[in-house]
């Protein structure tokens, strides 16, 4: 154990199965007893310097120790358009859509200044309503087999704590555009709420709500992560589900010969039984090259679609918690990669592929 300025506050998610743990530099009035995770804060185990609210993309793999616990080895590197892969560290803790890419606005921003606004949001964690308050953490972008770090020996790794990015959370809660008006039949939000008068509301987190500071809202797919198309929140994107398992089931009764009375039960059915919604982060871990085990954790999950015990969680993660990953088995290596329910026609998935990741603790 060694000696750190620091406290935890812990809880209780579901049905007691899932917990957040935070961490914060503001409590100075006594040290307490800290377990050695591997964290990245500079002069805790690692030597980059990350100011505070910004974000950097280290050239070449870097190094994070635990006193008496080991070290890891964070692969990382930059890429041509601007993205990186694998763990970026970043202090950001962005909660709501930047206000430079509103409408109306008085000036059109530019392209390198929508950039900079959505690569604030990427590489932002979503901590809810309070601050971020663990410092320096790692913002993880998967790109194959690309996102992984490596031990100096192997290891157990009994956990990591994982949350989503600011550019996830909103996606995934309001879609690429919000506004006071949802189209039922799109369940995007329209941009007007009639003619040319724009559909305003206030960006979420943002107490103020001063009509004057009200807008549309958007977060751009600048990377092209969802092929061309606005994402539609997940909450949309089952109801869509549900609506075309509903009418399909409906047509196939009708062909069927069933009666109007049996087709429409037939397409209730359908539709109270189809189901759609899940991001899933997945983690491998292997010894010296050879598979130990596969660990799953679901950062965002709707009923009925995860096997028990998540078979009814109905979450999109808002705050840091934990992922067990012991069932891995003594490793010197884990990989990260991610799923998630949104994909195109060729199977590819649309969810921007970050999420956010601290606190390695081995053991």
């Amino acid at each position: 154990m060694k000696k750190i300025r620091k406290y935890f506050t812990i809880t209780l998610l579901a049905a007691g199965a899932l917990f957040i743990y935070s961490c914060t530099d503001e409590v100075k009035e006594r040290e307490i007893d800290f377990p050695n995770d591997i964290t990245f804060n500079e002069g805790q185990g690692i030597s980059i310097n990350v100011p505070w609210l910004t974000f950097v993309v280290p050239d070449a793999p870097y190094k994070a120790t635990a006193y008496h616990y080991g070290e890891v080895t964070m692969n990382v590197k930059k890429n041509a358009n601007g993205t990186h892969t694998g763990f970026a560290l970043s202090s950001k803790n962005y909660r709501s859509y930047p206000w430079l890419t509103r409408k109306p606005i008085t000036i059109t921003p530019s392209a390198s200044q929508i950039k900079e606004a959505v690569d604030s949001s990427i590489y932002s964690v979503y901590s809810g309503t309070y601050p971020n308050q663990l410092g320096t953490f790692t913002v993880v972008r998967v790109d194959g087999d690309d996102a992984f770090f490596s031990i100096d020996q192997p290891r157990v790794v009994e956990h990591v704590i994982v949350a989503n990015t600011n550019y996830n959370f909103q996606l995934l809660n309001y879609g690429s555009r919000y506004s006071s008006k949802l189209n039922a039949t799109t369940q995007m939000y329209d941009e007007y709420s009639s003619g040319t008068t724009f559909a305003t509301v206030r960006n979420p987190n943002i107490p103020d709500a001063a009509p004057a500071k009200f807008a549309v809202w958007y977060l751009p797919d600048i990377y092209n992560f969802g092929g061309g198309q606005d994402y539609i929140r997940l909450a949309g994107q089952q109801i869509l589900h549900k609506i075309e398992a509903g009418r399909a089931a409906g047509i196939a009764a009708r062909l069927a010969g069933k009666t109007k009375a049996q087709a429409t039960a037939d397409s209730t059915a359908a539709y109270t039984a189809a189901v759609k919604g899940y991001v899933k982060l997945i983690a491998k871990g292997y010894l010296n090259a050879t598979l130990t085990g596969t660990s799953e954790y679901y950062i965002a999950l709707f009923p009925g679609i995860a096997p028990a015990p998540f078979d009814l969680w109905n979450t999109i993660q808002g705050a840091w918690a934990k992922w067990d990953l012991s069932s891995l088995g003594l490793v010197n290596k884990v990989v990260f990669n991610m799923d998630s329910s949104d994909k195109d026609g060729t199977g590819k998935m649309r969810t921007p592929p970050y999420f956010c990741l601290d606190g390695i603790r081995l053991k």
